[in-house]
């Protein structure tokens, strides 16, 4: 074993080892801004962190409208009117990739073979909870097209868009009744 747990601390007698939480951070980060602002009496509200958010409560009279990147890169391939408590975080091979021989190399690593996770080119999560939509995400990208829902279904997330290299588009039901693509 790699990491000893004791209480809040994890440590590690190998100096190689090395713990990312880039998995979640920012969802953690933003649960942590929505908490200080509700606290402060705020509760309609926004938290945008690099196009990953979470809100609360309404814009003014109307719901909040939340664009879906498309994995192209370019544009929105998506919308929600969303109202309550949501975050909605995606993750993607469109930001942080580069390619080589024609291929392309983005960042989310499939710990099983230790190359970037395939089949996907993006995955956006709806949740009430800003850390569990990230970390969400991120392992759905990972889990690819043929297992993403059964890992959805035991994260507890019910509300799912993902695109498939193949330009596909997944949803879950939840989903289904909200969305509304672009032209």
């Amino acid at each position: 074993l790699q990491l000893q747990i004791e209480g809040s601390t994890v440590s590690s007698s190998n100096p190689a080892v090395k713990l990312d939480f880039g998995g979640f951070a920012k969802g953690y980060s933003v649960t942590r801004a929505v908490e200080l602002l509700e606290k402060r009496g705020i509760h309609n509200l926004i938290v945008n962190a690099g196009g990953d958010l979470c809100l609360r409560g309404r814009h003014g009279d109307r719901p909040w409208r939340v664009g879906i990147r498309s994995p192209d890169g370019v544009g929105v391939l998506a919308s929600l009117d969303l109202e309550g408590a949501h975050c909605v975080f995606s993750s993607g091979d469109y930001e942080r990739y580069f390619e080589f021989k024609g291929k392309r190399y983005h960042h989310i690593l499939d710990p099983r073979t230790g190359y970037p996770a395939e089949g996907v080119r993006s995955v956006t999560v709806l949740a009430t909870d800003a850390t569990l939509a990230d970390a969400a995400a991120t392992a759905l990208m990972v889990a690819g097209p043929s297992q993403w829902q059964a890992i959805a279904i035991s994260m507890g997330i019910r509300e799912v868009l993902l695109m498939d290299t193949a330009g596909g588009a997944h949803l879950t039901p939840n989903l289904r009744r909200s969305v509304s693509f672009e032209q």
